[in-house]
């Protein structure tokens, strides 16, 4: 008898293991669903597809959702306008006024993208265009059969040409290679308004930046970044090389930051390597995006990543308008009276202008005539922090 108990005991404890094994995977699994349901997704899909939850609160992550998708198309917070749509079912309408010379239709694209991964969708959207270039999209956003948002992107008509012109501004940024360093430093003590690029060294202040902060300049920090072929071309000891790991990137670039601030932006030295990694840039965007700065992508080579990886990380991306540099190293006066020129009715037309001008032996004296209010045509020279594009707001 005493034979037959054990083997009974032996042949339940499989069948005990099996259970207590069940038991224990249909706990981790019902951990999960709850972690996903309670999650901002799986709010929305139970929303959707059950029709159970809050609506204020499906209002605000669909919202949310939105706002990301806005944030990764570069639109700047200061560009939207909220409106309640009274009604039985309630809506909250967002309109979003773009710069005259922007694209509706990838914003659009960027949103919908957003609201998708967020769990609710673009239930209907439509264009209208208008007379002299305007154009708005309209979209509605939610979930089926209970939309949460109307989302107009406005692109503003253009002025009409007989009518009086807006004061253009221009932001100015002048640089310099090491060797003119000096002749930075002199006219970074001119009275009027424009910016410094004050290269990272690695080791402590430049005297660029030094007298950038003493004459109250905004400073954009100059960060070197691998060139193709380096290091037979090296842009500096402080350069960002894409074997270094992301934690020594972001480490590096966060340490040349500090040293340089106060600081509006970064712009790449070089970087015709770095700019085309993924990964790389990723880690360069994450620590612009701790530090709340834009990016300046200077000289962007064809295969660069950087501004569609801006758009999808969120990082605030721009460009300059107009670089003269070639007109102050082989050309004469001339050459760079006609492209200051191009610059100044670029600043005109678009409302705006980012010129980067290089500073050296031929362009330091030209600087003197080309800011007088006869060759500014009326344009209004800015602060850059006012022109380029900045992060949206941290909330």
């Amino acid at each position: 008898m005493a034979k037959k108990r054990a083997a009974s005991r032996e042949n339940r404890t499989p069948f005990i293991v099996g259970v207590v094994v069940v038991a224990a995977l249909l706990l981790f699994l019902a951990g999960e669903l709850f972690a996903w349901a309670t999650s901002d997704y799986g709010r929305i899909v139970v929303y959707r597809w059950l029709h159970v939850g809050d609506r204020p609160q499906a209002v605000r992550l669909v919202g949310k959702s939105i706002q990301k998708g806005l944030e990764r198309a570069g639109v700047p917070a200061t560009a939207l306008e909220q409106k309640v749509v009274e009604g039985p079912d309630p809506q909250v309408r967002w309109i979003v006024t773009l710069e005259r010379d922007g694209a509706p239709l990838l914003v659009n694209h960027a949103i919908t993208r957003a609201v998708e991964a967020g769990g609710a969708q673009v239930l209907s959207g439509r264009e209208s265009p208008g007379k002299d270039g305007e154009l708005a999209v309209t979209l509605m956003i939610g979930v089926p059969g209970r939309p949460t948002h109307r989302l107009d992107i406005v692109r503003p008509a253009r002025p009409d040409e007989d009518a009086p012109r807006e004061t253009g501004k221009l932001a100015l940024l002048l640089f310099a290679a090491a060797e003119d360093e000096s002749l930075l430093v002199a006219a970074a003590a001119r009275s009027e308004v424009f910016a410094i690029a004050a290269p990272a060294t690695g080791a402590g202040k430049s005297p660029v930046l030094r007298i950038a902060h003493e004459k109250k300049r905004e400073v954009v920090l100059f960060m070197p970044l691998e060139p193709e072929n380096y290091p037979r071309v090296n842009p500096g000891p402080a350069t960002l090389l894409v074997n270094m790991s992301s934690g020594q990137i972001e480490q590096r670039l966060r340490r040349e930051i500090d040293l340089a601030a106060p600081t509006i932006a970064v712009a790449n030295l070089m970087g015709s390597f770095a700019t085309q990694d993924e990964a790389f840039m990723k880690a360069f965007y994450e620590e612009l995006k701790r530090a709340h700065l834009p990016f300046l992508h200077v000289n962007g080579v064809p295969r660069s990543v950087c501004r569609a990886l801006a758009s999808r990380v969120g990082a605030a991306y721009d460009e300059p308008d107009v670089m003269l540099d070639a007109e102050t190293r082989r050309g004469d006066a001339k050459a760079l009276d006609k492209a200051w020129s191009a610059a100044v009715t670029r600043a005109h037309e678009r409302g705006s202008a980012i010129v980067m001008l290089r500073i050296n032996k031929r362009s330091a004296p030209w600087l003197e005539r080309a800011l007088t209010a006869k060759r500014l045509e009326g344009v209004e020279l800015a602060p850059l922090s006012t022109v380029i594009r900045r992060p949206m707001a941290q909330h």
